[in-house]
C-alpha cells in the first residue's frame, strides 16, 4: 500500500511539472509567477515566518517595507519555481545567451580552473539555487551533495532532473566520496545555510545567531580544496546574474586549533551570504525557518 500512495504521489508531483517540460521559457517563468500569485494570498503562515524572519534582519524596516519585501519575495518564489523545474533543459547556448557575470567574478573562476584544484563552491538558499546545479554540470567538472528523498519516484525524478547535465550527485552521508572528487579537481557545489539544529555551529548572521553546518570549511580543510561562494540570481528578462568571490584555502596555521580554523572560515563564508542578501534582499528564501535553533535552547535541553 505504501508504494501505490508514494506511485500517486509521483503522478501529481510529475502532473505539476510537466507544463515546464514542455513550455518556453518565459511561458515557464509568467507561469510560475503566477502560481505564487495564487498561492500568497493563502499561505498566511509563510508569510508570517518571512515577515518575522525580515523584522529580524532588517530592524529599520517601517512595517510597510516588511510586507512589500513580502510580497517581493513571493514574486521571486514563482522565478525560483519556474528555474527548479525548467532547468534540466538548460543547454550550455542558452547559458552562454543568458549567463550575466561581471569581469571580476569571470577571472577569479578562470585563474581557479587553470589552477586544477578541487573547490568547494558554496552557495545558499538565495537566488536561483537549481540553475546553479546545472550551471555546474555545463561549465565545471562538478558535484553535489544530494539528500534523499523519501518517496522513491519522485527521489528518483529529481536526481534524473538534477544529473541531467553531467553533475555527479552524492548522497549527503557520503562524505568519503566527497573526499575522493574534491582530490580529483572537482568543484562540489555546497547549499549549507539551512537550520543545523545540534549538529552544527552558531555563528552571526542577520542579527541573530544561526545553527550552521560545518561541512564546507571541514572538506575544504581535509582536503586543500579552494573556497568560492557563488550567488546565482535571478535577473532582468529571465537572465541569470552570476557573482563570486574568492574565499581562499584553508590557512591552518591562522588559529591553534582545527575546531577554531572551521569555525573562522564558516563565519567567513556566512558572512559573505549576509553581504549578497542585504543587496538583493527579495532573493533569499525567508520563509524557511533560518534561525529555528537558537543557543538558549540547546542549553536548556542539555
Amino acid at each position: 500500500m505504501k508504494h501505490i500512495g508514494y506511485f500517486v504521489s509521483f503522478l501529481i508531483v510529475y502532473l505539476f511539472y510537466f507544463p515546464f517540460k514542455v513550455l518556453p521559457y518565459k511561458w515557464c517563468l509568467a507561469y510560475g509567477i503566477f502560481l505564487t500569485k495564487l498561492i500568497y494570498p493563502l499561505d498566511k503562515k509563510h508569510r508570517k515566518v518571512a515577515a518575522d524572519n525580515i523584522r529580524f534582519a532588517f530592524p529599520a524596516y517601517t512595517e510597510e517595507q516588511i510586507q512589500n519585501l513580502v510580497k517581493a519575495h513571493y514574486r521571486h518564489l514563482g522565478i525560483l519555481l519556474a528555474h527548479t523545474l525548467w532547468a534540466p533543459r538548460m543547454t550550455r547556448k542558452w547559458l552562454n545567451e543568458n549567463l550575466v557575470i561581471d569581469s571580476e567574478s569571470l577571472q577569479i573562476e578562470e585563474e581557479t580552473k587553470k589552477q586544477g584544484v578541487g573547490v568547494i563552491l558554496i552557495s545558499g538558499h538565495f537566488g536561483t539555487w537549481e540553475i546553479l546545479v546545472q550551471f555546474l554540470g555545463i561549465r565545471m567538472k562538478g558535484g553535489g551533495i544530494y539528500k534523499k528523498v523519501r518517496n522513491p519516484f519522485v527521489d528518483q525524478l529529481l536526481r534524473r532532473m538534477r544529473s541531467k547535465n553531467g553533475v555527479v550527485l552524492v548522497p549527503v552521508q557520503e562524505s568519503t566520496q566527497v573526499i575522493k572528487l574534491l582530490k580529483q579537481g572537482y568543484w562540489i557545489g555546497f547549499g549549507a545555510d539551512q537550520n543545523a539544529g545540534k549538529a552544527g555551529i552558531f555563528v552571526p548572521f542577520m542579527n541573530r545567531q544561526a545553527s550552521t553546518f560545518v561541512g564546507p570549511a571541514l572538506m575544504a580543510y581535509l582536503t586543500g580544496a579552494k573556497m568560492l561562494y557563488y550567488s546565482v540570481l535571478a535577473g532582468e528578462g529571465g537572465k541569470v546574474i552570476v557573482r563570486v568571490k574568492d574565499l581562499g584555502f584553508v590557512d591552518k596555521k591562522l588559529y591553534p586549533s582545527k575546531d577554531d580554523v572551521i569555525r573562522h572560515y564558516t563565519e567567513l563564508w556566512t558572512k559573505t551570504l549576509e553581504e549578497e542578501v542585504k543587496l538583493f534582499p527579495e532573493q533569499y528564501f525567508w520563509v524557511h525557518r533560518r534561525w529555528r535553533t537558537q543557543p538558549q535552547a540547546i542549553e536548556n535541553n542539555q
